[in-house]
Formats: C-alpha cells, structure tokens, sequence
C-alpha cells in the first residue's frame, strides 16, 4: 500500500491545478457557476434518460402537458408547479430531515446545440449536516452520469431544528460551493439563500437567486428526481454494512477548540467530517480492510474528486475511547497522528447553522482576478497629442474645442501615468488613448482635418498610475464579510477614455481603507462625518435592502463610477464619486 496521505496527494493536485491553470477537462471555473443558461423547465413527467418519470401529480397537468412538448427546446420555458410534500405515512418518525433527503438526483436538460446533459447531484449529509455532491454530466450510455464538471455544495440551514425534524418537509438554508477545480478549493461566493423541500419524487429548490445550477435564471425554482445513475460522491466506499470491526462501530469525536473533528464506522466504511464554520467542510469517505487491530483506508474528500488517499491506522478499543495512530505523518491539517476519540451518539453531531458563520476575505479567494488587472496594465496605449503644459488649467481651451470638435474620447493625460511618457509631471490634452497605432493614425486625420494642424500620434507605453475607475451597476453584487467587502463582477479600466474593453474583476474593500483627503465625500451619497469606505458601503447597503427611500434620496449611492486606488485587487483608497457621461 503506498505510503501517501491524504494531505500529500490532495496538495500536489492542487498544486497542478494552479500551476496549469485549471487545465482538466473536469478543471474548469464553469464548473462552479459558469452553468448554461439555456435550459428547459422542469417538470417531474420530463423522460430523464429516455425513461419516462412517474408523479404528473407533483405539478399539475397543466405544466406537464407543456412540457412534455417542450423539454427539449433551447429557449426557457416557464411551468407553473405545485409542490406535494411527502406523506405522513411515508415520512420516517425516526430519521430527520436531513437524513431523508441523502440521496442521488438529477435534472436532465438540453444545451444551446441540442445534446442532452444532466445537473447531477449526491446528497451525503453527515448526522444532520447536509452536504452534496454537484457537477454536471454528459451521458454516453444513460447506463450512469459521470460529472465532466464537479464542485461541492453546502446547505447551512438557518434553524438547525428543521435540518433535525422528523416529520418537517423544507428547509431554509443558504449554499455556499466549493471545489479542488477553482478558486484554489476555496468558496466561490458567500452563498446563496433557498429552500430545499422533500417531496415523494425529488429535491425542489427554490430561490437561490442568481444560483444558476440548483435554479434557473429565469424561474425560482428546479425539481432534481430520484436518480440512480448518478456517480457517487465517495468513490471507494465498500457499502458492506456487516464488515469491518464492530467495536469501532458508530460515531467517535475528538474534542478541538475550533473544529470538532468526527469520525464515523459504518461497517467497514471510514467517513472523517471536521466543520469550522467559517472555511470549507472537510468530509472524507472511503472503504476500509481490517487486520488485527488495524486498517488501510483508501478514501477521496468531498469537492475534491476521485483522487484517492491511502491511510495506514492502528488503532485500540477501551470501553467508549477509541486510540488512533497513523502510521504516516503527513496527514490532512486538523487530524492528528496520534489521539483519543470518545465514543458519542447519532444526535451528538453538531448542527451548524447560518449564524455561526462569518466568512472573511481569506476564505473566499479573489479567483485569480489579479492576473485580469495585469492584463489591463500590460496593454499599450497611443495617443493623438495636441497640446501641453505643466498646469492643467491651460489646457481647458484646447479641450474645450477638442469637445465642440466631436472627440468624445478626448482627455487631459498626466505623463507620469503612462511608460513611455515624460516622467516629469506634464499635461496632455490628447483626442483620445488608443490600444493600436493604427486607429490612433486614423484619429489623427480626423484631428487635422478638425484644425488641429500640430496634432501628432505618440506610443504612450503602459499605464504605470496608481488609480483606476470601477463601475457598478446596483449593488446586488455586494458581499458583506467579517474584514471588508467584496465586490464582485464590477467593471475597470484606467481613469483614461480609452477604445479598450473594460475588464470585470473582484475587489475587496477592507475594513482599512480611506477616503482620499482630496476626495469630495458630499458626492458618495448618504456620506456621514467620519465614515470609512467600508463603513459608507455597509450602510448603504442595509438601506438600498431594508429602506430604499432613504438610499434614494440623493441618488443610487453604490451606482457610479468610483476612482479608487487598487493594489493587488484590494480597493485602498477612493478619490471620487462620478455619474456616467
């Protein structure tokens, strides 16, 4: 059995995946969120893999006669659905919520070139925790649904006592994702919020507004049906309910002062689930054989694949205490070599709710993002000069008729912000930057031909400044965390006008970020004597959501274009507050 632990395997993959980029055919960031778009509605009388689906009743006749002559359109079809929570009869008085909904589900639909695919997931909860594994699948045979795209999903629920009832149908939860694949394993996003309601043929998920995977973009809500053939989130379990060890039998805890880590026997199964509330889960599962006193494991971690680890583990049962000792030392971070577990109940597993979380910058990630602002300060500029000075005041003339003139992208350029320019501070009045010479030479005829006879085209390198202009469209795309803000999917550019594409990136605003002493704060709507740009965002985010009135009085505040100056995708400074053109 080869020596490698978990940990050791688990890192030189990632390692892979940041060095390449996220290659693999399974490694792509649309794992995550980049679902498609064009996806039929659904209804449980859909054929899933050619067989017809049985339960017309869930939906009402009316939505399955129309689906059932529309699943396979390209176009979003809205259906209208009734949700029939399982019976009393059928629900078990003993198991709960979570427990009832561990299963395997999928939702079959046809992409923009006609080829059937599947949303596919495993529901694996630990005690009443529930977790799942999501991808996508393009089946060859119908015979199994294999993920080409894969990620983990989990449901923290607001009240851990729905998660836990034993006749309760539907629970509140918000899902945050995560996978080995993107964003270096950590959370994609800070989650989006739903319910999840058990019915006699399925998962329905509700809300989960701009989810995309459990929900649709244009409805609020999917049915995932029973699904056998979808892959198993735990590839090496041996399922042999009366093997291994029956002394180890049950659940087993390990006492940490930030994590408990659980450890759970099921026949001659190993499951291994450690939850800090604010990072991703560690859930692990594999098959086990036993020998006098010990185990070899080989198990695959949840968001993480089917890339197996292989554990070596002696181990001693004295009444309710269980002694642990892996032979190798390089295991994951939070299970040690050697401990003492003490044996617990199946209700003794802590339910971890929404209030308990407070994510932080660090767990998220920035996606990478910063590579796109280096993509953006690497591009060359031209620009069509048609007057300096050293006082930008002397140039308002000159801008003036630039203006009358027609030149909408014409601006006042500081030499210093540009590499191939003056490094002592002038001022340019130019028709425009230009990311080609070519076009700059076009706006150069047009210059002339306009009167300005000593216009000239001049290579004005990179943009080397320290400030840059974000836009933001609303504010839905706020994410309020415990050290900051982060604000996600805004558009950049230079604080030029340039014929370049803006970028869309990440940023995070931290907690320790300023107002420049230049900056007009009157112009950063409901502003207050002393705020910090994290201090006005927060504000004005709890008001555009619980006082919109208010937030409008002096226009939408977090809507503009901002200056701001940026340093590796961290909003340091903000110098303006600005209305488009």
């Amino acid at each position: 059995m080869k020596s490698k632990s978990l940990a050791v395997i688990l890192i030189c993959l990632m390692g892979a995946v940041l060095i390449t980029g996220c290659g693999s055919s399974k490694s792509s960031e649309a794992g995550l969120k980049g679902k498609p778009e064009s996806v039929s509605a659904v209804t449980d009388g859909e054929e899933a893999g050619g067989e017809e689906v049985k339960g017309k009743e869930a939906v009402g006749e009316e939505a399955v006669e129309e689906a059932e002559g529309n699943n396979k359109e390209k176009s979003p079809v809205k259906t209208k659905k009734r949700i029939r929570k399982t019976s009393d009869e059928k629900a078990s008085g003993k198991k709960s919520l979570a427990q009832r909904m561990a299963g395997k589900y999928s939702y079959h639909y046809s992409d923009e070139e006609g080829n059937d695919e599947f949303f596919i997931m495993d529901v694996v909860p630990f005690g009443n925790n529930l977790y799942a594994f999501c991808g996508q699948a393009m089946p060859e045979d119908y015979e199994s649904l294999e993920a080409y795209s894969f990620w983990a999903a989990e449901f923290i629920p607001v009240d851990a006592d729905e998660m836990t009832s034993p006749d309760g149908d539907t629970v509140s939860v918000n899902e945050l994702c995560f996978s080995v694949m993107a964003n270096a394993g950590l959370y994609s996003d800070t989650g989006h919020k739903g319910t999840i309601t058990l019915t006699d043929d399925g998962l329905v998920f509700e809300g989960f507004e701009n989810e995309g995977f459990l929900t649709p973009e244009y409805d609020d809500s999917r049915l995932f049906l029973k699904d056998e053939r979808v892959e198993d989130a735990f590839g090496y379990l041996n399922r042999k309910p009366d093997g291994g060890d029956k002394e180890l039998q049950g659940l087993w805890i390990l006492d940490d002062k930030e994590a408990d880590l659980y450890l759970e026997f099921k026949g001659s199964d190993l499951y291994m689930y450690k939850k800090d509330p604010n990072t991703e889960v560690y859930y692990a599962a594999g098959g086990c054989e036993f020998s006098n006193g010990s185990f070899e494991c080989t198990a695959s971690r949840l968001g993480y694949g089917g890339v197996p680890a292989e554990l070596s583990c002696d181990y001693e049962v004295t009444g309710d205490t269980l002694t642990l000792k892996f032979s190798d030392s390089d295991l994951p971070e939070g299970i040690p070599e050697k401990a003492k577990y003490l044996r617990i109940g199946d209700d003794d597993v802590h339910v971890v709710t929404m209030d308990e979380v407070e994510l932080d910058s660090e767990a998220l990630g920035m996606y990478g993002r910063s590579t796109y602002i280096e993509e953006l300060v690497s591009q060359d500029y031209y620009g069509v000069f048609v007057s300096s000075a050293k006082e930008p005041e002397k140039l308002e003339s000159v801008m003036d008729k630039l203006e009358k003139a027609g030149f909408t992208g014409s601006c006042t350029v500081y030499t210093p912000d540009f590499s191939g320019l003056n490094p002592e501070p002038y001022y340019v009045a130019v028709t425009g930057m230009y990311t080609s010479e070519s076009d700059a030479k076009e706006a150069l005829s047009g210059a002339k031909a306009a009167g300005f006879k000593d216009a000239y085209v001049k290579y004005a390198g990179t943009y080397i400044g320290d400030k840059y202009w974000y836009t933001m469209y609303g504010g839905d795309n706020i994410e309020i965390l415990k050290d900051g803000v982060m604000l996600r999917g805004v558009s950049l550019e230079i604080p030029y006008r340039t014929e370049e594409d803006e970028i869309t990136v990440d940023l995070f605003v931290s907690k320790d970020a300023v107002f420049d002493k230049t900056a007009d704060t009157g112009s950063f709507g409901n502003y207050e004597k002393g705020d910090t740009p994290y201090d006005w965002i927060v504000r004005n985010y709890k008001l555009m959501n619980e006082d919109v009135d208010q937030y409008m009085m002096n226009g939408p505040a977090l809507s503009g274009v901002f200056e701001v100056g940026i340093r590796d995708n961290k909003i340091t400074t903000y110098y303006g507050s600005y209305w488009w053109d």
